[in-house]
């Protein structure tokens, strides 16, 4: 192997989680994108993720995108309890254009 671990060298350098982070999450990560169009597409209909928020600052021109692996993503409630559910969600990608 060019460069990598071995099963055994990959194993010895992971340790068990400390406990005082137990509730912690991977909330998400950021990708940057030129066509919103094209990239909801691909998230949706090919990796099968739902858009759980979309937020827009149109003062600074850019829009967000936060994509995940939910059944279903809430209709109703204000923005703030929208964007609270959302950001609750484990593993999202926040599409930023």
């Amino acid at each position: 192997m060019s460069g990598g671990l071995s099963d055994q060298e990959a194993a010895k350098c992971c340790s068990e989680p400390d406990p005082a982070t137990r509730d912690f999450i991977m909330q998400q990560t950021m990708y940057r994108i030129k066509d919103p169009k094209a990239s909801l597409d691909f998230y949706t209909r090919v990796l099968g993720m739902r858009l759980l928020q979309k937020l827009d600052f149109p003062e600074m021109k850019f829009s967000l995108y936060f994509m995940g692996f939910e059944e279903s993503v809430p209709e109703t409630g204000s923005r703030e309890e929208r964007a609270r559910w959302a950001f609750s969600r484990k593993a999202t990608i926040e599409l930023t254009q």
